[in-house]
């Protein structure tokens, strides 16, 4: 969608500042990243029309991400792996305003917001994999993800949010040598979310005001539950 003429928006400008550290033994390995993402005119949705009737997309004057990235890694016994990461963020519009729809009267209603999540950024993200060496060319990996409760727009409402979630993965691949033709065949199966999880990742919201009322309309993506896919792999 195109800007109009009287909505151009002005280029977002990142300053990123990082600290990391890093450590490795003979079985295992951590690593720490800290960062501090300082945005000026940031662009985000608020739910304000433009004169040929798209939402706009606007600057904010300030707005940051900032957290820690943790990382690890430990060979548990000869044939198992664990991997895992782990982040915790802290991701703020300092100040904004928001447009409502005033359905009464076609107008847009101005809402003050200040110190606000940014909409689709969680707080909480975690990753495991467990890999287990099951014979040679055979492995099979317990894939874990989990992400936290994140907005659907950025005014921090808990009416407009998406639930946090657990899903769990188990893969596993077979490589192998059948002819002089390809020098390895991989076969490979993945059942995706064993526990049949009930989740929405992503969505969107609308809202609007009737009668001095506040409706909120919220709209979700739901995934699958558990299913699976197979792989077929010929390297030359």
């Amino acid at each position: 969608i195109q800007a109009s003429t009287t909505s151009i928006p002005k280029p977002e400008r990142l300053i990123n500042y990082e600290l990391g550290y890093r450590k490795s033994w003979k079985k295992s390995a951590v690593s720490a990243n800290f960062y501090y993402m300082d945005y000026k005119d940031q662009l985000v949705t608020t739910g304000e029309v433009n004169d040929v009737g798209a939402y706009n997309r606007v600057n904010v004057a300030s707005s940051y991400r900032a957290g820690i990235e943790l990382t690890g890694g430990l060979q548990l016994l000869k044939d198992l792996r664990w991997q895992a990461t782990l982040t915790y963020s802290q991701n703020k519009i300092k100040a904004f305003t928001e447009y409502l729809d005033n359905w009464d009267d076609y107008t847009q209603i101005k809402i003050a917001h200040s110190n606000t999540a940014i909409a689709f950024s969680p707080d909480w993200i975690g990753s495991s994999m467990f890999s287990y060496t099951v014979l040679k060319g055979l492995n099979i990996d317990l894939i874990s993800k989990y992400v936290g409760k994140q907005y659907m727009d950025n005014t921090q409402n808990e009416n407009r949010k998406l639930n946090a979630f657990f899903v769990n993965d188990i893969r596993a691949a077979y490589e192998f040598k059948v002819t002089k033709l390809f020098s390895a065949v991989r076969l490979g199966v993945q059942v995706n979310n064993i526990l049949n999880v009930k989740y929405e990742p992503n969505g969107y919201t609308y809202s609007g005001s009737m009668g001095g009322t506040r409706y909120d309309f919220n709209y979700y993506y739901p995934q699958a539950g558990t299913n699976f896919l197979t792989s077929l792999t010929l390297k030359f």
